[in-house]
């Protein structure tokens, strides 16, 4: 099914794009640094001496040869941050999804547990009926422990990291390594350190990207054709400059509801009531 852009995904995928274009921006620039200290090597002046035009250098006081190394490392610092971004804000559009359906009448499946990270897909794909898709979320669980040895454990390896990757099933393992260089994940291990790269970035992208689109997938399904109708009126007189009541607002709710929500076959009729019910048309006709 083609992608519904009701607000929550949009928001994500906007949020998403927006942190994997800047931490991918920081790795190149991390390696162009790099490059273009090779032409002060050997130097003994601090870099703020050499580029006292660049703001924030005089920071990072140190001699072009230091400073070069320390840039052909970052790849563990920026994963550092990444990956616990990355994941925030996949769980915040989790989240946003569970309270869409709570604002629609469904009963949340939590097994009486408040709803956090560890469980939110688990609760998630439950209350929609179907299954989790088994070799994303093993994918998920790892980079998950991975961000919790990165914030609470100072990166070091915890057994909960270790139990997350020995569960990982022949098509989990495979995807993972696809991912990275086809480094098995128990190569994040170096004697009891996360050992974090690029790769680690990238896997924490696509892992959540791939949930993402399976969850788009299982609630257009969930949620009836009244109910998107509902949504997309919502969405629609949310952000629209059309005067009300008016037949260009009319128009211009057909033509986004026909762009963001598409492949639902939501009807006029159906939008029609959706829009008297939600009270932003009062009008008595609906077409001139």
């Amino acid at each position: 099914m083609v992608e519904l852009l009701y607000p929550g995904y949009r928001a994500y995928v906007e949020n998403r794009i927006k942190v994997n274009d800047a931490m991918t921006a920081l790795l190149a620039g991390s390696r162009l640094a790099a490059h273009t200290l090779q032409l002060t090597a050997g130097s003994s002046m601090t870099l703020g001496q050499v580029f006292p035009a660049v703001e924030h250098i005089g920071r990072f006081n140190l001699r072009s040869d230091d400073a070069r190394n320390f840039l052909l490392d970052a790849d563990y610092h920026l994963a550092s941050v990444a990956v616990p971004y990355a994941l925030a804000t996949h769980e915040d559009f989790v989240m946003s999804t569970l309270d869409l359906l709570n604002a629609h009448g469904r009963t949340l499946v939590t097994h009486g547990q408040q709803v956090r990270a560890w469980n939110m897909h688990a609760v998630l794909f439950e209350t929609l009926g179907v299954p989790e898709p088994d070799e994303w979320m093993q994918s998920f669980h790892v980079l998950r422990e991975l961000r919790n040895c990165i914030t609470h454990v100072g990166g070091s390896v915890s057994s909960r990291l270790r139990d997350a990757i020995a569960a990982m099933d022949s098509a989990a393992r495979a995807g993972w390594e696809r991912i990275n260089l086809g480094l098995p994940p128990e190569s994040i291990n170096q004697n009891g350190r996360l050992a974090l790269t690029a790769e680690h970035i990238f896997s924490a992208f696509a892992v959540t990207k791939r949930l993402g689109r399976e969850i788009n997938t299982a609630i257009a399904i969930e949620l009836s054709k009244a109910e998107w109708a509902t949504v997309a009126v919502d969405d629609f007189a949310g952000q629209t400059t059309k005067p009300r009541n008016s037949s260009g607002w009319r128009r211009a709710l057909l033509g986004f509801t026909r762009q963001h929500y598409p492949g639902l076959g939501i009807v006029e009729s159906e939008l029609e009531l959706a829009a008297r019910t939600r009270g932003v048309w009062t009008r008595h006709r609906w077409s001139d």
